[in-house]
């Protein structure tokens, strides 16, 4: 896939979920550090040219994109993985059930129960990606781990196999240009 212009791929801020539970379509609100850690990302794209600002539909991404700018555009396609019957659970206690064995053994194909697999969020993904009009200001879109990570695949940056090999924190900023990426 071509990529012309930056893009600015900026995961959500810590959310109130419990450390070890599955959320993906869980409608989370941020965490009580939201203030602090938005004004750390508003920082770090301070002098940043922006053109149009996406966001997963989820709150805990349109708070932060609301805060990088007025004009917010929420796109489905950039939902985080949707996780089924597994929403709300520890991965635990995922891991020890059959279908979460399944999964884990095949994340790239395998669905979730009632969810989706990687594979189905990375189409979606790549939807998404080719229908984004890039101009001489950047694109910023505010979103999940796993979309950052599809992303990645979708714009063949790097492999499938090889995403996870990447740590994803809480507001982290990958910048894409000229089919590189930059953690910032």
């Amino acid at each position: 896939m071509d990529v012309k212009g930056i893009i600015y791929l900026i995961r959500h801020t810590k959310t109130v979920a419990e450390e070890g539970i599955c959320y993906g379509r869980l409608d989370l609100t941020t965490a009580g550090c939201f203030d602090e850690q938005a004004s750390i990302i508003r920082r770090k794209m301070e002098g940043v040219p922006v053109g149009k600002i996406y966001s997963s539909p989820l709150r805990r991404c349109k708070q932060l994109a609301h805060t990088i700018g007025k004009k917010v555009i929420c796109d489905n396609r950039i939902a985080e993985m949707d996780f089924g019957d597994w929403e709300g659970l520890s991965w635990n206690e995922i891991f020890l059930r059959e279908d979460g064995k399944r999964w884990f053994a095949d994340y790239l194909n395998v669905r979730c129960p009632g969810g989706e697999s990687f594979r189905d969020l990375c189409k979606r993904v790549k939807l998404f990606a080719e229908e984004i009009p890039l101009d001489a200001k950047s694109t910023v879109i505010v979103t999940h781990s796993g979309v950052i990570r599809s992303f990645l695949a979708a714009m063949d940056i790097l492999p499938e196999e090889e995403i996870f090999t990447v740590d994803i924190a809480y507001g982290q900023i990958v910048k894409i240009e000229n089919r590189e990426f930059e953690l910032i």
